[in-house]
């Protein structure tokens, strides 16, 4: 059976905005919290009339919207519920704190480095995965909040804007988990090549040998779970990164 996921994700990532457009999104942000909402409930959320929504499931080669939420959830609980579910088995709360400290620690030059760049230049360009708006979003306030500029791009609506700003010396953060890490590789790539200092936070998977690239690791383990994982270890990452910015010792 093909994977309906892969097929609802390639219908987001249509260049036009389209009806389907939206409501793959829609379907796509609801499977990463694990909710599968009714036929009435989707095409309300998503401005649409129950025939759109119908008509959206035969895209995707379903013969309806029953079989299609049917499809979504076995694919969530083969891929998510299980693993999570074993996981969780043999991981304690004091476990889970322990592993985000330990986390910390590992990283923490490259905190002080971006603290210092911050400082440097007081403006940050922002370039998260969607899975990590909510984190991004904090990231913003907490910069804002001290008088740094922050520019925070959305890839679907930004994409344009790349060229219009000169890019050599200035400071990035690129978050790359999720499924948009295409798009993100690309823009790195971009970025890299007209001269600026890239951050990068990511799992293990990636490797970068650009001198001007500085990544930081996920622990996989621990933020393989879901998203609120990874949005939970990011805030409190950007909250320690706040005290670095006020501290004028390390």
């Amino acid at each position: 059976m093909n994977s309906i996921y892969k097929k609802v994700d390639n219908l987001s990532r249509d260049n036009r905005e389209t009806t389907f457009k939206l409501i793959a999104q829609q379907i796509l942000k609801d499977f990463s919290k694990g909710l599968f909402r009714a036929q009435d409930e989707l095409a309300k959320k998503c401005f649409v009339s129950k025939s759109t929504i119908t008509q959206f499931a035969k895209i995707v080669e379903c013969t309806g919207f029953r079989e299609l939420q049917v499809r979504l959830k076995i694919e969530y609980e083969n891929n998510f519920t299980e693993k999570n579910a074993n996981y969780s088995k043999h991981l304690t709360v004091r476990e889970y704190y322990i592993s985000f400290e330990k986390w910390i620690s590992e990283n923490y030059d490259f905190l002080v480095d971006f603290a210092n760049d911050i400082r440097k230049n007081e403006e940050v360009f922002l370039f998260p995965s969607f899975q990590t708006q909510y984190a991004s979003t904090f990231l913003i306030d907490v910069l804002e909040k001290h008088d740094y500029q922050a520019n925070i791009f959305n890839l679907e609506k930004d994409f344009n804007k790349l060229k219009k700003i000169e890019w050599e010396n200035k400071i990035v953060l690129l978050i790359l988990t999720g499924r948009d890490n295409q798009s993100l590789k690309l823009i790195y790539e971009y970025l890299t090549s007209m001269g600026s200092k890239v951050y990068i936070i990511c799992s293990t998977n990636w490797k970068f040998d650009n001198n001007n690239t500085k990544p930081m690791y996920f622990d996989n383990k621990l933020c393989q779970r879901n998203y609120v994982d990874r949005n939970f270890w990011l805030i409190n990452l950007f909250k320690l990164l706040e005290e670095l910015l006020m501290t004028k010792e390390y």
